[in-house]
């Protein structure tokens, strides 16, 4: 029993190590970047570029970004941030603060994917944002109440203002997993020149150090299984080309001679009508043009009016007059005959001046 127990399994050892073998990788799974929104929380300070020491304008500082990446280089933001900004008043030296809160629409560049490519297991990846921003100010009452030794501040406000402005800067993700990164920023916001109160013909700045969290809501990423190439049998031998069919001779096509136009005549007359009838006499002469090598009778009747001896000559003449014509159009008088039949038989008991009996027929 112990024997039997060992052979099972070194079969199944065999059987493993050979599917293996046979089961190859032949191409690794790729990784697929999936476009996904996330959140971002931070908090730190504020300074309020002004005349003051840097200390003193240092404020407090807090932002919520709700962004979307597009790709793995390219992003959207849409946040808010602020609290607090301060102005310094030179002499007397005082400090004031008033309130604001900023809306802000940023552009946002991965650095990292842009220049090394797409890796969701990576830790660091600084990035570029850029855009256009829009801060509501309030609570201004200590600028209001600020002592100038009887000066006031040029562009001073009350209540609530707005400032119309740009940004830009840089941050840096440390990704902890795939939910959530540790977020550092640095941002320069530049408002317009009433923001602080202060005039000074140049737009007022404020410069953001802050930090935080990001959390993504939704997959970042998915990876593709490996594609297994399973042995294939050998091919088949290809199998003996056919002969190629011997070529069929295109059948000959005997073009026959067609039936012609009959060319009508007035009674008791040998007169082609050439303008009445020149469809037809164009018609006869293509043929005979068409078949240079036929020899043609032209063959002419009568009506059943008159003697038998006088029809006979004028079908005769008729029969000549069509000739003479298709001997001046070119056709050579050695193919034409002519022969005077006389009375059609084919009208005998009608009409008698029929004009289906005065006719000339050309035919092989």
């Amino acid at each position: 029993m112990k024997n039997m127990m060992m052979m099972a399994a070194a079969f199944l050892v065999i059987s493993l190590a050979a599917f293996s073998q046979e089961r190859e990788i032949k191409e690794e799974g790729k990784t697929i970047f999936k476009p996904h929104a996330y959140l971002q929380l931070q908090g730190g300070a504020a300074y309020t570029l002004g005349e003051a020491d840097f200390t003193d304008l240092i404020s407090p500082a807090a932002a919520l970004n709700l962004g979307y990446n597009f790709t793995p280089v390219f992003g959207i933001r849409l946040g808010a941030s602020g609290w607090q900004g301060k102005g310094g008043w030179v002499a007397p030296a005082q400090i004031y603060n008033f309130n604001f809160v900023q809306g802000n629409l940023d552009l946002v560049l991965n650095l990292r994917s842009l220049f090394c490519g797409f890796n969701p297991d990576r830790v660091f990846n600084p990035y570029l944002f850029a855009g256009g921003a829009y801060a509501y100010g309030f609570d201004n009452d200590e600028a209001n109440a600020l002592n100038t030794g009887g000066y006031e501040l040029e562009y001073l406000w009350n209540d609530t203002k707005g400032f119309p402005g740009g940004r830009f800067g840089l941050g840096l993700d440390f990704k902890l997993n795939d939910a959530v990164s540790l977020i550092l920023e640095g941002n320069a916001n530049v408002l317009s020149d009433h923001f602080n109160s202060k005039r000074a013909d140049n737009p007022d700045w404020q410069f953001n150090a802050l930090a935080g969290i990001k959390i993504n809501l939704g997959k970042t990423y998915t990876r593709t299984e490996p594609v297994y190439y399973e042995p294939q049998p050998a091919p088949a031998p290809a199998p003996a080309p056919k002969p190629a069919p011997k070529p069929v001779p295109a059948p000959v096509v005997v073009k026959e001679f067609p039936v012609l136009p009959a060319i009508y005549f007035a009674f008791d007359s040998d007169v082609v009508d050439t303008q009445k009838y020149a469809t037809e006499l164009n018609t006869i002469v293509s043929a005979l043009k068409e078949f240079g090598d036929t020899d043609v009778t032209i063959t002419g009747y009568t009506d059943h009016k008159g003697s038998n001896a006088y029809n006979d000559k004028l079908s005769v003449r008729r029969a000549e007059a069509v000739k003479n014509y298709l001997i001046g159009e070119g056709i050579s008088a050695s193919r034409l005959s002519v022969l005077g039949a006389g009375e059609d038989p084919k009208t005998e008991g009608e009409e008698a001046l029929t004009i289906k009996a005065r006719r000339v027929e050309v035919a092989k």
